[in-house]
């Protein structure tokens, strides 16, 4: 069923968060608000949050202390499963309490993968309401088992999005795994890298990078992140924050704690990672020549080989909505494909997070936040672009209106550095040259409504024509 295009102006309470990018003027919409009761959010709960901070730690046990629902949804991170233990409360441990049920299922998982370094236990909403000491449980089952059991505090309302639970995270992380290794001399030529999850080999991309100027990986939080490489990240020269939500808090504490310096970085897009490695290479005294080598041989081939999907892709109008801080650096990546950016969108952004969006969009882009599915409908109604790119959430709805629809984080291919941005090219191109989506279009289109959000202004509507 299709809303009314009217019906967006009738929500005084969501005018806010969104706004159109126009000259010499901030565009920011209002954010870091909850949503508004009754509209079907695309965000995720702070459980949730937690555990895409968390889920990729490989050697530890990870325990959820709630339903098994609760388990259940957090087993499944960025389209990858973890194995995942539950308490399993049940309707007479919301009455009685869980503890007991908590305390053994510890001593069960621990059994089961003896060579564990650690328990994370995560608290839920149910944990939560009935009032659960999970601090004193992780102690007593500390002492029982002899390995550090930490608890997760991550009830899903304790924030009202995922973005307090990446920061719940980062201070479980500060607070018992990182820089607990006995070595403190820092390691010449190193790095850690924060907030990047190497999604679908992004990782060895960055990394790849990264050696051509003499550098090396000591952890990446937390695509690479075993508990041994956590209490060494301290020895870092330098933090490279890949993804700002998720990795500039942890950043910020190590610094104040370890004195380790951070760069927001991005490797997404020929422009945005040719600035970082120029930006690394002057932090590290790297000899300039070196530098710009690596960057233009990286560039010319990307250009060369992306050649075929970028023709394919020139002009065509992209709508981009999913997590926070890649809204700005994402956007650059997809105008270096020659693409028209229409809208940008965060589920959970901040004002930080749509300052820098809003650097980098064009006048007459759309920036909204925490849009519910009735808006995206609305927008993709109206302006019907190219090609939308997001999370998983949004794919089916863009496909029944007849609209491509790039995954993100991808599900393929890597999209991080020179060879990564190739990979987006292709993998853009052939979704919006597939000939299916001219069936698609063909009936149905909503006609736009005088004074809608989205209507488009009549210059946009004699270019759309011709």
């Amino acid at each position: 069923m299709a809303f009314p295009i009217e019906a967006l102006p009738a929500l005084p309470a969501r005018r806010g968060h969104l706004v159109i990018k126009t000259r010499g003027t901030p565009a920011i919409p209002e954010c870091g608000s909850a949503t508004i009761p009754g509209l079907l959010s695309e965000r995720s709960c702070v459980f949730y949050g937690a555990r895409w901070m968390l889920a990729a730690i490989p050697d530890v046990i990870h325990l959820v202390h709630g339903p098994a629902g609760c388990a259940y949804y957090g087993s499944t991170v960025r389209r990858t499963s973890y194995r995942v233990y539950s308490s399993m409360l049940e309707e007479r441990d919301i009455v009685f309490g869980g503890s007991a049920r908590l305390y053994a299922a510890i001593l069960a998982a621990v059994r089961r993968e003896p060579t564990a370094k650690a328990v994370l236990v995560y608290a839920t909403c149910a944990a939560g309401l009935i009032g659960e000491d999970l601090d004193t449980m992780c102690r007593n089952a500390s002492e029982a088992t002899g390995l550090q059991v930490v608890p997760v505090n991550s009830p899903g309302f304790r924030g009202c999005s995922q973005a307090a639970g990446h920061d719940l995270a980062a201070e479980v992380l500060l607070r018992h795994f990182i820089g607990v290794g006995s070595e403190q001399s820092m390691i010449p030529n190193s790095v850690n890298i924060l907030g990047e999850f190497d999604v679908q080999g992004d990782l060895q991309q960055i990394e790849a990078l990264l050696q051509q100027l003499g550098l090396r990986i000591i952890c990446a939080f937390s695509g690479r992140a075993p508990t041994a490489a956590m209490a060494g990240a301290h020895r870092a020269r330098l933090n490279i924050v890949h993804c700002r939500r998720t990795g500039e808090s942890l950043a910020e504490g190590m610094q104040e704690r370890f004195g380790t310096p951070h760069l927001k970085a991005s490797f997404f897009g020929l422009e945005e990672t040719a600035a970082t490695l120029r930006a690394i290479g002057r932090f590290f005294g790297t000899d300039e020549a070196v530098v710009e080598e690596v960057v233009e041989t990286g560039c010319s081939e990307a250009r060369r080989l992306a050649e075929p999907f970028l023709k394919r892709l020139r002009g065509k109008r992209a709508a981009l909505f999913f997590g926070a801080s890649r809204m700005g650096s994402m956007g650059k990546a997809f105008r270096d494909l020659g693409m028209n950016l229409i809208m940008v969108g965060s589920q959970f952004g901040c004002r930080v997070d749509y300052e820098d969006a809003d650097r980098k969009v064009v006048e007459g882009t759309v920036i909204i936040d925490d849009a519910p599915e009735q808006e995206l409908e609305i927008f993709l109604h109206q302006r019907h672009p190219d090609l939308l790119c997001g999370g998983t959430k949004e794919k089916y709805m863009a496909h029944k209106m007849g609209v491509p629809f790039l995954v993100f984080p991808q599900e393929g291919s890597p999209f991080a550095g020179f060879r990564g941005f190739v990979n987006l090219a292709r993998e853009a191109a052939g979704l919006v040259s597939a000939p299916v989506w001219r069936l698609a279009r063909s009936e149905g289109d909503l006609p736009d409504a005088p004074g809608s959000f989205f209507a488009l202004s009549g210059k946009e509507k004699d270019n759309n024509e011709r």
